[in-house]
C-alpha cells in the first residue's frame, strides 16, 4: 500500500519480498555503528555480553526487522525509486501511552544526505498523529557513527534529547580490595 508519493519516490509497507534489499540496507547503514560499538566496549566484553551469541550482529539486526513484520506489516515502510528499494523504517505504537517509537531504518548509502531519512521521518510523525499519538520517540547513540541519524532526527523536528551514558568494567583489571577505603 502507497504511503505517499513524492519526487519520483514512492513510501509504501513493505512486503516480503523487500527483505532481501532491506537486509542489505540494513548492514550497510549499521556497520559503521556495530563497528563503534564494539571498540567502545572492547572486543573481549562485546563477545561476553551480546545478545544472541549465536547469531552475528547482522542476523540479529536484521532479525529485528523481519520480527516486526511478521507481528505488524504495517509498521515496516520502505522507499523506492524506479522500483529500487532506497531505504526503509520501523516503527511502534503505544496508544495507551500516547506515544509512537522511530525504530531500525536506513537509506541506502548513494541516497545518504539527501534528506530521504527526514522524508520518511515526517511521514511516520504525520501518521502517529493520525493515530491520535501525542509524542514520538527515538533513541540513536552520541557516538561519531550515529552523526548522520541525529541529524535526520533533529531535522525532522525531534527537539528533546535525554542523553545517557553505558558504563561496563572489565573486573579482571580493577581488583577493588587493592584500592584504599574512602568511604569512612
Amino acid at each position: 500500500m502507497t504511503i505517499v508519493e513524492h519526487d519520483g519516490l514512492i513510501l509504501r509497507h513493505a512486503t516480503g519480498a523487500d527483505f532481501p534489499k532491506i537486509d542489505e540496507i540494513t548492514i550497510l547503514c549499521y556497520s559503521a555503528i556495530q563497528a563503534s560499538y564494539v571498540a567502545m566496549l572492547g572486543e573481549d566484553c562485546y563477545q561476553a555480553v551480546r545478545h544472541n551469541p549465536e547469531l552475528t550482529w547482522q542476523e540479529r539486526k536484521t532479525g529485528q526487522v523481519h520480527r516486526l513484520h511478521q507481528e505488524h506489516p504495517d509498521w515496516v515502510w520502505v522507499l523506492e525509486r524506479d522500483q529500487e528499494l532506497v531505504g526503509f523504517v520501523t516503527f511502534y505504537l503505544f496508544p495507551e501511552q500516547n506515544y509512537g517509537h522511530i525504530d531500525n531504518n536506513g537509506v541506502h548509502p548513494n541516497y545518504a544526505g539527501q534528506g530521504w531519512g527526514k522524508f520518511m521521518y515526517q511521514h511516520v510523525l504525520d501518521y502517529f498523529r493520525r493515530q491520535g499519538l501525542r509524542f514520538a520517540h527515538v533513541d540513536t547513540g552520541l557516538d561519531p557513527a550515529h552523526i548522520p541519524a541525529r541529524r535526520a532526527y533533529e531535522a525532522a523536528g525531534f527537539d528533546r534529547q535525554v542523553p545517557i551514558v553505558e558504563y561496563w568494567q572489565d573486573l579482571s583489571l580493577h581488583n577493588p580490595g587493592s584500592e584504599p577505603d574512602n568511604f569512612n
